[in-house]
């Protein structure tokens, strides 16, 4: 037998990784394989035509993290609720009372099926209805601010000239 006969193939070479995903390349894989969630920025910044405080944000931020999949609503307990904030149970009540009465929130009971009351569902459609202007408006300015800047760049404010062949 020949050295090639009884040698063990080498392994092939590894392909070029992939590019890490973004997130990954910002937080470190370790911090985002646990998982994370996707919070629009509109929600933060437009906290203040929502009408609502730190604390029913903070709420909401946590209702995020627990829906999963569109179609299914929400519905951690108010006591996960209350010690992932750090907060009492009172609190939260009161924190889903206000983002149901500013209507971010709709409360539906959920039952046992043998009867008696579990945690309730939270639908966050009322939410997404409510940011969809502020989303517009936020859009808009954008644009609008993006062509200002665009026309202060051009001598005298002009348009530039087109020079078709």
């Amino acid at each position: 037998m020949t050295d090639a006969e009884t040698s063990t193939p080498e392994a092939p070479t590894p392909a070029t990784p992939k590019p890490t995903r973004e997130m990954e390349r910002r937080w470190g894989k370790d911090v985002i394989e646990p998982g994370f969630t996707f919070i629009p920025s509109v929600l933060l910044r437009g906290q203040a035509r929502l009408r609502i405080d730190a604390v029913e944000l903070a709420v909401l931020v946590h209702l995020i993290d627990h829906w999963w999949q569109s179609s299914e609503m929400p519905f951690p307990s108010k006591r996960r609720l209350a010690e992932r904030l750090m907060v009492s149970e009172k609190t939260i009540q009161r924190a889903m009372a206000r983002l149901e009465t500013e209507g971010l929130v709709k409360r539906i009971a959920r039952h046992y099926p043998g009867g008696g009351q579990t945690s309730n569902y939270y639908d966050l459609s009322p939410l997404v209805e409510r940011l969809r202007p502020i989303a517009k408006d936020m859009t808009k300015a954008r644009a609008e601010a993006k062509a200002t800047v665009r026309s202060a760049e051009r001598p005298g404010g002009r348009r530039r000239k087109v020079v078709t062949p």
